[in-house]
Formats: C-alpha cells, structure tokens, sequence
C-alpha cells in the first residue's frame, strides 16, 4: 500500500497528460503563405482519398452484401486507384469524382456512366479565407444536373469537398491538394 502511494502522485501526473484535450493544430507560417499561394494563382488540382455519400438503407444493403471493397464502410469509401479529380484553373473549374450513392431521378441514356463531372465557369462563385483556411462554394450545371459545390482547404494541403446534386444524395470527398500546370 506504501508503495501505491508512493507513486500515486506520478500515476495521476500521467493520467493527467494522457486524457488532456488535444489543442487545435496550428499551422505554422509557411504552411499558410503556401496556400495563399496555391489559391492566389488559380491553377491547383485536389485529388480525393476518400469518399463519403449519405448512408441510407439501400445503401447499407449493398454493404451488407460484401460489395464495398475491402478496407471500405457504407459511410466512408476507400478510392486509391480510383481516377478522380477537381480542378480550378483560372476562372473555369473541372471534376470528375466517382459517384456512390442514390440517384433520386434517372440516368441520361444514352450511355452515361453514374460519376460526377462538370466543367465550365461556375455560378455564384464565393471563397474566403478563414482561420482555418479557404471555405468555397458555387453552383455548376451540366446538361441534364445541377450541383452545388463547397469546400475547405486546408494549411496541410488536405480538403473536402461537399456535392448536392439536383438529381443524387449528397456525397462528400476528403484528399489532398496541390498546384495544377495544364497540359499545353
């Protein structure tokens, strides 16, 4: 009991240290200055890692069925080796992201695969920086859908993307970003 004790005082120390709250990561300067930089110039590119669509019932069937690749939830979607991308270059935007999820109207026909792409100049274009980086949104069409569009860029070059479709459940993506130089 002596030696409890003893070494109570060290035990609740470590306690103490070990369940603190993490504080909110601090981005240092040069990892803001890179941003501004990324953003100011208008040509970067985000790839996505992952994606995460609304959840629903049906799509928790598909889970249940073993359909999800390996390593991948209803809620949260492994896409390593998936080709998917959003692209700013200038005023003009492009993306193409791989769809999971329900559609709550039909398919274009003929032909048309279920991914999400778009390209052209945005609709009511809005970005700001904050204290956590940029935040972005506007609205795109493309033939036939309507998407509206926000996002969150981060000091550690990571971001997600949030997609609401005029014909689809909402999907979310989460990746990295870096500077884009179009092909010439």
């Amino acid at each position: 009991m002596k030696t409890l004790l003893k070494y109570l005082p060290l035990i609740s120390l470590a306690l103490l240290i070990g369940c603190s709250s993490s504080q909110n990561k601090k981005f240092t300067a040069q990892q803001l200055e890179e941003l501004d930089a990324l953003i100011e110039a208008k040509s970067f590119e985000f790839v996505a890692n992952w994606a995460r669509p609304l959840t629903t019932s049906a799509f928790n069937q598909i889970a249940t069925a073993g359909l999800l690749l390996p390593g991948s939830t209803p809620n949260n979607i492994d896409l390593t080796g998936n080709a998917n991308y959003f692209r700013m270059v200038g005023d003009s935007v492009y993306a193409y992201f791989p769809y999971y999820g329900e559609r709550q109207m039909g398919a274009v026909y003929p032909g048309t695969d279920n991914s999400i792409h778009f390209q052209g100049i945005p609709d009511d274009f809005s970005m700001e920086r904050n204290e956590k980086g940029y935040k972005f949104s506007f609205t795109i069409n493309d033939r036939t859908e309507t998407y509206q569009v926000n996002a969150q860029w981060f000091p550690s070059k990571t971001g997600n993307i949030n997609i609401n479709s005029s014909q689809r459940f909402p999907i979310a993506y989460s990746g990295r970003i870096d500077t884009f130089e179009p092909k010439q």
